[in-house]
């Protein structure tokens, strides 16, 4: 969902409500039950060197921070560049790259189960 979706749908929420149940307590608890209000995100980042896992991240930033500062320990001086893998979806996995040629470290977002039996 966009954040225009969720803004969207949380003023229909909020709208509805009005109409029933205004309290602060009553819109927030209808926002929860609809999904739109989250206390966990929806996925987190997966740092890995050869399939092994390093690390799971909140933000793709921190998890590429970790396979750089790793891959700098390796080869020290080298360019390096963040490129999809190979289903090429900017959202999905990606590789490291050094001078071009691609390496073993690569950030895998991972969806996080938000309840029994649902993964989003």
């Amino acid at each position: 969902m966009t954040t225009d979706q969720a803004t969207h749908a949380a003023e229909l929420v909020v709208q509805a409500m009005l109409g029933q149940d205004p309290t602060p307590r009553a819109i927030v608890r209808a926002l929860a039950d609809s999904g739109l209000l989250r206390t966990t995100p929806s996925q987190v980042f997966r740092a890995e060197y050869e399939t092994e896992g390093l690390g799971v991240y909140a933000t793709r930033e921190a998890a590429r921070q970790l396979c750089e500062q790793s891959a700098a320990v390796e080869r020290p001086g080298t360019r390096i560049a963040w490129a999809p893998a190979e289903d090429a979806d900017p959202d999905g996995i990606e590789c490291l790259t050094e001078d071009g040629a691609l390496t073993d470290y690569c950030v895998v977002p991972l969806p996080v189960l938000r309840r029994a039996g649902e993964i989003r």
